[in-house]
C-alpha cells in the first residue's frame, strides 16, 4: 500500500545523523540501520521513534551507514517502508 508520508530525509548534524519523517497519530515507527556494505545485517535501533530521530552512535570515518523506517500499525503489522538513505562518514 502506498503512503505519501513514507519518505525520510537524512541530515548530518553536530550530534550525529538526523532522520526526519512523518508519523500518523497512532502509528509506530521503527528506525532500521545498517552499518557497512550491503551484506551487513539490518538492526532496529529505535522502536516507536519520533521525528526528528538523531543517531548519536559514533563510527570511524569512512563507515557507510544506511537507514529506513518501518511504519507499523497498532496491531504490529507493517503498513509501509520508507525510502533508503545513506551516508559515508567523514
Amino acid at each position: 500500500m502506498f503512503h505519501p508520508h513514507t519518505n525520510i530525509e537524512l541530515l548530518l548534524v553536530p550530534q550525529g545523523r538526523q532522520l526526519n519523517f512523518s508519523k500518523e497519530l497512532l502509528e509506530i515507527i521503527d528506525v532500521c540501520r545498517r552499518v557497512g556494505d550491503e551484506a551487513a545485517p539490518w538492526e532496529i535501533v529505535a522502536h516507536n521513534a519520533r521525528s526528528p530521530f538523531i543517531d548519536t552512535t559514533v563510527f570511524p570515518p569512512g563507515t557507510v551507514v544506511a537507514y529506513y523506517v518501518l511504519h507499523v500499525n497498532q496491531q504490529g503489522e507493517q503498513e509501509a517502508r520508507s525510502n533508503l538513505v545513506r551516508t559515508t562518514l567523514t
